[in-house]
């Protein structure tokens, strides 16, 4: 069932949602912004017109009518978390969806994901109600392939461990050698690896296979993500992985459940 679950959230709803789009050209002849800032939730949740019709407006509008947008779901109840999870990460899959589908330029995608990477660092910035990050807090270091164009996934699921109490360090765009470098150096409990192309699935096993050996912590838990692994979810244990996740959310539940048991087995 879980499952069940992680694919229908992660591959069957953003396809459905992609099958009932609306052009994009059309879209520039509507004006939905007045629509969209009264943040179109019920019971806090997401409507399911929200992630396709905000893909649309960072295509089209910039960052600040986009912020306007977030701000209107914060208002009507969403939590910042269901923000960035529920509504700002299927946005961006929903990006890349249009792009593999030829209804969106490589160029104009890339511009909407730099929006939403803006948008992520002013939310960032935000005060809010954190948990405590102590010394003994756990630890992960986030990375992405060295020529990934696109680093938002990562630096979203970043922040998402981040306010969850953890100590973080992000770095996309990264080579083996500079992965190596880190976990050798420093002792952390997760490595997050974001995925978006089959061409990548060959680092990600030699970096999994080198991370083992390096080091510093030998009990130290892989999780990979991504676009690619929520649509192959299949392939995260044939990397070496120990997890994956639908999304940041997900992510930090289960390492925290893994990281618990461990502790308490010995």
């Amino acid at each position: 069932m879980a499952l069940l679950t992680q694919i229908v959230e992660g591959d069957i709803i953003p396809r459905l949602l992609l099958a009932h789009k609306v052009r994009y050209d059309a879209f520039r002849d509507r004006s939905p912004l007045a629509e969209l800032e009264q943040g179109p939730v019920t019971k806090s949740r997401v409507a399911p017109t929200a992630i396709a019709d905000l893909a649309m407006v960072l295509l089209t509008h910039d960052v600040d009518d986009v912020e306007t947008i977030l701000h209107g779901h914060l208002r009507s109840g969403l939590r910042i978390e269901q923000v960035f999870v529920d509504l700002m990460a299927p946005a961006a899959r929903y990006l890349g969806e249009m792009w593999e589908h030829d209804t969106a330029s490589f160029a104009d995608v890339t511009i909407g994901l730099g929006r939403l990477q803006t948008l992520l660092h002013r939310f960032s910035e935000m005060p809010y109600q954190e948990n405590e990050v102590r010394g003994d807090s756990p630890s992960g270091l986030f990375v992405t392939p060295a020529g990934e164009a696109h680093s938002f996934g990562i630096h979203m699921v970043d922040e998402l461990f981040r306010r969850s109490g953890w100590r973080t360090l992000c770095e996309p765009n990264s080579q083996i050698h500079d992965v190596l470098a880190l976990v050798s150096r420093e002792s952390f409990h997760l490595l997050g690896i974001g995925l978006t192309t089959q061409t990548q699935v060959s680092f990600a096993k030699e970096l999994i296979r080198q991370v083992r050996i390096a080091s510093c912590n030998p009990h130290i838990l892989v999780l990979v993500g991504g676009s690619l692994i929520i649509a192959h979810p299949e392939e995260a244990l044939s990397m070496g992985a120990d997890f994956t996740a639908s999304d940041g959310r997900q992510a930090i539940a289960i390492a925290e459940t893994v990281l618990y048991e461990h502790a308490h087995s010995h």
